[in-house]
């Protein structure tokens, strides 16, 4: 599993089940072919959000100005940090983050 062991499941959308090990410093996800977590809709941007580790290992979460937001246990957030269970939308995609214990 890496380093780090955060991760990322899809729980809803057309790639539900699919799971992403966090071990990239930045992780990219969006509808463009080259993104890190690819979400292939067209409710998602292209570019849509981007999830950065701090150094102090916590994970964050930024929107890149997306056309229809993200959003963090349904709340629109432009950057947050995440925490174990938390549930992120992006267009129809719900995905749950689990925090690698430290």
């Amino acid at each position: 599993m890496g380093e780090h062991g955060d991760l990322l499941v899809v729980a809803s959308g057309p790639a539900s089940g699919t799971r992403l090990t966090l071990e990239k410093e930045t992780t990219s996800v969006g509808r463009h072919e080259q993104s890190d977590l690819l979400l292939d809709d067209v409710s998602v941007s292209r570019h849509h959000a981007v999830i950065t580790r701090t150094a102090s290992g916590r994970m964050t979460l930024r929107d890149l100005n997306s056309l229809n937001g993200t959003y963090v246990n349904g709340v629109r957030v432009d950057e947050t940090t995440l925490h174990s269970a938390d549930e992120v939308q992006i267009g129809k995609f719900k995905l749950v983050f689990w925090e690698a214990s430290r």
